[in-house]
């Protein structure tokens, strides 16, 4: 266990490097990473230093296949730099910020002003995907700030990220959701930082304190969400998360209660554990390409298919696969790497992981790139399918229709910015400004 704990930690470092050394990203691929780490390594080491865990050998077996699938991953992120070309060369955008509120008013308002359309059948898929733009505009804040070295404006745009988890948590009585957007929003400092110390010492810090945060919320999580989806008001709601982190408690991996709550909730490995070890029994059969074909199909809108049979979700899969019997009022993800091992074992690892980091690679480069000229339509058309992907604990139809619905949700976006008063800076730069005559060249 201990050797696919390393080489996990290896692949992170890896990926980091890569961005760095290419300069030419707003971090994705870190993000995916990060997030498919959280799941998997925190609880694969928990059972490292203390093997009288329970099921520490499915924890094993599960981890291994993380690692397969985390150098997978690194080898695709790898590939793009020689598949993609040279990219233009950077200029100056004056209007970053016009264009950071921009994302972030339109993502507020759709996602907190428009959630009684998320039950709509596709509209309410492309609301909540489009809502995402938020996200974009704290990145390309985050990453201005960061360029200019204004620690006041870095402050600012982060105070303004952590609107989204405290609201979600309210409202929905969820962490998960609210720390993958502040991962994702956070992994562009991991690129742009210029200090590979500073980098070292704030990763290590986050690590710390987003754990300390996570055990302190587990022990609360029934009180809070007693609350939240009993409809209790907002006051008593807001009480009672601030009681949760009234006696806040550090991270203490000789605190047992802490250490389950890693285990139950951070460790992955033991479905993919638990599946893999059944298919080599021959306990249940590989899926041979089958949720790979519902997610081919969950590209279909429901609203021109209404009776498809593909839905958002994946505990009937998992306990299929593991013969586990679920609790029904639990999220349970099937994954990314069990769900690739499912189908068609270690090559569907590799082969899965390979893709999904080529693809957010080509994505983050392809939207970095439009940031840098100041195209920032065009930067929103790469982004939001890209954070669509990054979905570890997700299922391959959830990663389809939700890239889907947030590339519809993108064209929408592109669409209004382009009419936005004053209009895309590259479009005002190549228009003649009025009685200016047009340069022409000569005739060869």
């Amino acid at each position: 266990m201990g050797i696919s704990i390393a080489v996990c930690i290896v692949a992170y470092i890896s990926i980091l490097w890569i961005l760095r050394r290419d300069a030419i990203s707003i971090g994705l691929p870190i993000a995916y990473m990060s997030t498919l780490l959280l799941i998997h390594l925190f609880g694969a080491y928990v059972h490292f230093i203390d093997p009288d865990l329970p099921n520490t050998v499915y924890v094993e077996t599960g981890i291994y296949f993380v690692a397969i699938g985390a150098v997978s991953f690194v080898a695709g992120t790898w590939v793009v730099a020689f598949v993609v070309g040279e990219q233009q060369r950077r200029v100056d955008e004056p209007d970053q910020f016009k264009f950071a509120m921009f994302c972030v008013g339109a993502g507020w308002f759709l996602t907190f002003g428009l959630g009684f359309l998320h039950s709509i059948p596709s509209l309410g898929a492309a609301i909540g995907q489009a809502g995402a733009i938020w996200m974009l505009g704290i990145v390309v804040g985050l990453r201005a700030a960061m360029k200019r070295n204004t620690l006041v404006e870095v402050a600012t745009w982060v105070a303004a990220l952590g609107v989204y988890p405290v609201v979600v948590l309210v409202s929905g009585g969820f962490f998960s959701y609210g720390s993958t957007a502040v991962i994702i929003v956070l992994s562009v400092l991991l690129v742009v930082a210029r200090s590979r110390i500073k980098i070292s010492i704030a990763l290590a810090v986050c690590i710390y304190v987003g754990l300390s945060v996570f055990v302190n919320y587990f022990s609360h999580r029934e009180e809070i969400r007693g609350k939240v989806w009993h409809g209790a008001p907002l006051g008593e709601r807001i009480d009672v998360v601030s009681d949760a982190f009234s006696n806040f408690q550090l991270l203490d991996l000789t605190d047992h209660n802490q250490v389950l709550a890693i285990d139950q909730r951070l460790n992955q490995n033991f479905f993919v554990g638990l599946a893999a070890t059944r298919l080599s029994w021959g306990e249940v059969e590989y899926l041979y390409g089958r949720s790979v074909w519902e997610g081919a199909l969950a590209f279909v809108p429901r609203a021109f298919w209404p009776e498809k049979p593909v839905v958002a979700g994946s505990p009937k899969i998992v306990a299929e696969m593991t013969g586990l019997r679920l609790n029904e009022s639990t999220s349970f993800g099937v994954g990314n790497v069990m769900e690739f091992q499912i189908n068609f074992g270690t090559p569907g690892v590799i082969g899965g992981f390979f893709i999904l980091g080529y693809l957010l690679r080509w994505l983050d480069r392809k939207a970095a790139s439009a940031v840098r000229r100041g195209d920032f339509g065009n930067a929103i058309i790469y982004f939001l399918p890209a954070i669509s992907l990054i979905q570890p604990n997700g299922s391959i139809v959830e990663l389809c229709s939700g890239s889907a619905a947030g590339l519809v949700g993108a064209l929408g976006w592109r669409w209004v910015w382009n009419r936005w008063p004053g209009g895309p800076p590259h479009r005002r730069m190549s228009s003649p400004r009025p009685n200016e005559p047009m340069l022409r060249y000569p005739q060869r």
